[in-house]
């Protein structure tokens, strides 16, 4: 049953691998369709219109007849659009009768009423109403008020001015204003609308204004048993002072309806046959000539375009897939890395985007694009390979920007591969200028050249070379410092100039250390010493495997007393107290300690490698082979267990720091290491890790090795020179007559 479960985990682990990796192909392969669509994009993009741009003038005399190359539908906006301001127009002006407004009125109008009762009650007593009248709430003229006072039943009153109110307020009313606007406009009805009454349409000359209602009102009380002058015009007085307008304009109902209506006007579309005339020449063109001397124009430029855009696209996915198949052949493992990808895509992109940029500029030119600017990028970030192929796919792509211009394609390719080749050892910043120089002299070389067989004159010729020498010094060097530290912190790389500024001993972590673990900095330095010479030999990054060694063992601070190498002579090694097993754990540790701490120094991924992979998974023999000792008979030990994490070295240059961390901690136990002993030692070092498969994931060869092996002998050999014996000069205590008769000064300068 277990070994059923067993087979089952590892069934479903591998399916998962398989999954993972096709999720990741399938990645790989959308970047390079994703670029191969961007890059198009950015070849095909013109500014241009197509025919007719700034030849036929509005209101001017056309130079020429046109008559219409192709057949053309299209939208009239401009007619459209006025048709749907006309729909908009015809749409009734809504208004909303708000009854919220008649109970403020009513509600006025008994605050009015009640004070008015008060008065009357004050002047019946014989006293002045003045003080209670001081409460009403709005004016009205004092006769109107001493009538009301004075008006025999109060409760009629109310009645009347209530009937009134009800009659007014009915239909709504408007402000003077709005009716007055409505005139200006010219409209001949509305639309009238309340919650409690159907809506219904009225002339504008049948609205009835707040201001002008008093007049309604004074017809309405013809009707009213009041028959005295005195107590009608007072009506009308308090009747003038309480009303107000009760319907407003409904925006937002008028926005809605007008939209409803623009919605349903059809689009206007208008019909150009194949050959029909267009424009006549020496006619005025008029808006509508213009057109559709444009849509003619718009349609020819998208035909244009997509026909462009097909071409352009097969050979830029031609170009991407030659790429492609280049680094699957010859480049796998910067293939596999979905980060290394990114980068590539990322310069072609960034380098394309900016030479159109330029080209658009009024100043520019095709020599001033920076087309070798990704190869340089490529060389000082990736290798030197990967900066030729870039070489070639940019001069294809710039060239097909121009026109597929030979010149330009030939000039792009010796620039491209001149920068690469300038930018192989670049370790200061000074010799970026190399790289400006490089490209600068192709471009001008190969742009001269085109010119004098052109046959133009030299001086034509030199002013015009001289645009690529700038294209060089100016614009790629710059954009070269610019990002080259910038891709690095974006994609965790390093190059070589940054490497430089990591070797320096002062950096933080290994000031720590040179105190806290001196015997781990000094084997680093040994080990880097090894791995820098042995990288040189074999082509490799000397500087890279130098740096990288510097920390790949500083995960051992944080427990140095636990390592051999940091221990005093008379110091008890503090694994006689530990088990082998958990004095393992602690050895292996150093790892994950290191990577904690090289991030903490946000030391960059390159860098980072050296720390697991100068281990492997290799065996921590000692504690194996002590393990084994100390367990009883029969009992298994798990090797296992005593294994490294990994992973296995990746690169060159991790498994030459693997191999010289090795020898250099096996070289300490030589009492006499004279040639021999140290040859046969470094062999069996690397055989054993050769045998163990330490370094089947790197890609070194058999003969790497064997200069591998050839460049530790010699070091080794060179760190444990012997010189000559001296004879032991006698002790200044055991020559006392010296110092008694003034001649130590003469023995101690060896007189």
């Amino acid at each position: 049953m277990t070994a059923t479960n067993t087979t089952k985990a590892e069934g479903f682990e591998t399916r998962r691998l398989k999954q993972a990796k096709r999720r990741a192909w399938l990645f790989r392969i959308t970047i390079f369709f994703a670029s191969a669509l961007l890059a198009t994009g950015v070849l095909v993009y013109e500014r241009s219109n197509g025919i007719g741009e700034g030849e036929f003038q509005l209101g001017e005399p056309a130079p020429r007849s046109l008559f219409a190359p192709v057949a053309v539908t299209y939208e009239n906006a401009e007619k459209t659009s006025e048709l749907k301001q006309k729909a908009a127009d015809l749409v009734p002006v809504v208004f909303s009768i708000q009854r919220d407004k008649d109970k403020e009125i009513r509600a006025k109008l008994d605050v009015f009423l009640s004070v008015l009762e008060r008065a009357k009650i004050t002047q019946a007593a014989g006293q002045d109403p003045g003080p209670v009248l001081s409460q009403l709430p709005f004016f009205i003229p004092d006769a109107a008020l001493k009538t009301l006072l004075a008006f025999p039943a109060p409760d009629d009153l109310r009645k009347h001015f209530e009937l009134l109110l009800t009659q007014s307020l009915q239909d709504g009313l408007i402000a003077r204003a709005q009716k007055e606007e409505l005139r200006k406009e010219g409209r001949s009805n509305v639309s009238v609308r309340s919650d409690d009454q159907p809506e219904k349409q009225v002339l504008v000359e049948k609205l009835v204004a707040a201001e002008e209602s008093r007049e309604a009102a004074g017809q309405m009380q013809q009707q009213m048993p009041i028959r005295g002058k005195a107590e009608r015009e007072a009506i009308l007085d308090l009747f003038e002072a309480v009303i107000q307008p009760n319907a407003s304009l409904d925006l937002d109902e008028i926005q809605k309806r007008r939209k409803i209506a623009q919605d349903s006007v059809a689009t206007l579309e208008e019909h150009i046959k194949k050959n029909e005339l267009v424009v006549q020449r020496g006619m005025l063109v008029t808006a509508a000539d213009k057109l559709r001397v444009d849509m003619i124009a718009k349609k020819i430029a998208t035909k244009k375009a997509l026909s462009r855009f097909g071409a352009v696209g097969l050979l830029v996915l031609l170009t991407y897939l030659f790429g492609f198949l280049y680094m699957l052949f010859f480049e796998p493992r910067i293939l596999a890395s979905v980060k290394g990808v990114l980068l590539i895509h990322t310069i072609l992109a960034a380098t394309l985007i900016g030479s159109r940029l330029l080209l658009c500029l009024p100043f520019g030119t095709p020599y001033l694009m920076p087309v070798a600017l990704a190869a340089v990028l490529m060389s000082l970030l990736v290798n030197p390979r990967i900066g030729i192929l870039t070489g070639v796919v940019m001069a294809l792509l710039a060239s097909a920007m121009v026109g597929f211009r030979v010149d330009i394609l030939m000039a792009a390719l010796f620039a491209s591969t001149a920068g690469v080749f300038a930018s192989l050892r670049v370790r200061k910043r000074i010799q970026f200028l190399a790289i400006g120089a490089a490209v600068g002299a192709a471009y001008f070389a190969t742009i001269f050249s085109f010119r004098i067989f052109e046959e133009y004159s030299l001086q034509e010729a030199l002013m015009i070379g001289l645009q690529g020498l700038g294209n060089g010094f100016l614009i790629t060097t710059s954009l070269a410092v610019l990002l080259l530290p910038l891709l690095e912190w974006a994609f965790d790389l390093v190059t070589d100039v940054t490497l430089l500024e990591l070797s320096d001993l002062n950096h933080p972590v290994l000031k720590r250390m040179i105190v806290e673990a001196p015997g781990t900095y000094h084997h680093s330095l040994v080990v880097s010493t090894l791995a820098e010479s042995a990288c040189q030999r074999i082509g490799a990054n000397a500087l890279l495997a130098r740096v990288g060694c510097y920390f790949h063992d500083i995960g051992k601070i944080a427990r140095a007393e636990y390592f051999t190498e940091n221990l005093a002579y008379q110091k008890a090694s503090q694994h006689e107290k530990l088990t082998p097993t958990m004095s393992c754990l602690v050895i292996m540790n150093h790892v994950k300690d290191g990577i904690e701490l090289g991030r903490k120094y946000k030391l960059r991924e390159p860098i980072l490698r050296f720390i697991p992979e100068h281990q492997g998974t290799g065996v921590i023999y000692y504690f194996y082979k002590k393990a084994l000792d100390a367990a009883e008979k029969g009992q298994p030990v798990n090797v296992e267990d005593f294994r490294y994490p990994g992973p296995k070295p990746q690169t060159r240059e991790t498994a030459v720091a693997m191999l010289a961390d090795s020898t250099e901690a096996a070289s300490r136990s030589l009492k006499t290491p004279n040639p021999e002993d140290v040859r046969h030692l470094v062999r069996k070092i690397i055989n054993e890790k050769f045998i163990d498969g330490q370094l089947d994931e790197c890609p070194l060869t058999l003969r790497d090795l064997h200069k591998i092996q050839e460049s530790f002998v010699q070091n080794l050999l060179a760190i444990f020179h012997t010189r000559v014996s001296y004879p032991a000069k006698p002790e200044a205590a055991d020559r006392p007559d010296l110092f008694e008769s003034g001649q130590h000064s003469k023995y101690r300068s060896g007189q």
